[in-house]
């Protein structure tokens, strides 16, 4: 695994008093070696409100047993080694089920464009 990536978990909403920006305090989960893999092209293209976005589903891939993730956990890249694309990226983990003989932690993810 040649990139990096930060997994993070919800938090509470706050607002900046000074400023109303309104943000998430997220508490990391992982930080460290991933890669980003197409597992299938499986692109949705969902409306709400009004407006139609597409989804993206991709899988991250982290070292087996290096993290508690779940769903809903947020994976933002890092670094990447041979694709800067994919650096400032973030993910949804979305149907994770760890295996018993993972080698490495197959994390579906989303990305809404």
């Amino acid at each position: 695994m040649v990139d990096t990536c930060r997994i993070t978990s919800g938090g509470d909403v706050v607002t900046d008093p000074e400023t109303g920006a309104v943000t998430r305090e997220r508490t990391t989960v992982y930080e460290g070696p991933c890669k980003v893999q197409s597992k299938a092209a499986e692109v949705t293209n969902p409306e709400a409100g009004g407006a139609t976005f597409t989804v993206v589903s991709r899988q991250v891939h982290i070292p087996a047993n290096a993290a508690p993730v779940k769903d809903g956990h947020e994976v933002e890249m890092l670094t990447s080694l041979l694709n800067s694309f994919t650096v400032g990226k973030v993910y949804r983990v979305d149907g994770f089920t760890p295996d018993s003989f993972d080698t490495a932690a197959r994390l579906p993810v989303k990305e809404i464009l």
